[in-house]
């Protein structure tokens, strides 16, 4: 009777370790948000906040220009100096202003004239990427974004999140709207 309850039990634990599936990482190297509403005009800055909840550090911040309002983008990705990733349990603010990105300090970061040219509007990506252990991923890496120079500042909606983790619904990426 016991070799038959060790033998049961055994059987139990076998299955229940066959359903739990394979263990995958929750991390992620990658951030990406997608930002469709971007302009030139003077008054419609938007000020995007930046938070790093992860226990890894950002190591590379780019910005793509995807879509213009005039001609076809150049789609060449603008790296940020190393100076201005977001370190874990930081916050930055990051101003897309006419045709420059700034950071915290309200110094030039990256400019996009070559990417813009004299276009109103662009759309883009900016790329959030970690290469340490955990990583990050739209949950731990959170961009909340308003626009214009009134006070209050308007929230931006239609910007979308996604991520290379498996820390989303059924072990896949996260896909997040806002």
């Amino acid at each position: 009777m016991k070799k038959m309850l060790i033998v049961v039990l055994a059987f139990c634990m076998a299955i229940a370790f066959c359903m739990s599936g394979p263990v995958t990482a929750q991390g992620a190297t990658n951030v990406y948000y997608y930002l469709p509403y971007l302009t030139t005009v003077s008054g419609a800055q938007v000020y995007c906040m930046v938070s790093n909840f992860s226990t890894d550090d950002v190591t590379s911040t780019t910005f793509t220009v995807m879509a213009s309002s005039l001609s076809q983008a150049s789609q060449t990705a603008r790296t940020f100096p190393s100076i201005n990733n977001v370190g874990k349990g930081r916050t930055q603010l990051i101003i897309f202003s006419g045709q420059a990105i700034t950071v915290d300090t309200g110094t030039q970061v990256v400019d996009l004239t070559s990417d813009t040219g004299s276009a109103n509007s662009y759309g883009g990506t900016l790329k959030f990427s970690s290469s340490g252990s955990t990583g990050v991923n739209c949950k731990t890496l959170l961009m909340t974004c308003f626009q214009g120079t009134t006070n209050p500042k308007r929230n931006l909606v239609g910007y979308l999140c996604e991520d290379d983790s498996s820390s989303g619904p059924g072990n896949t990426n996260n896909l997040i709207g806002y």
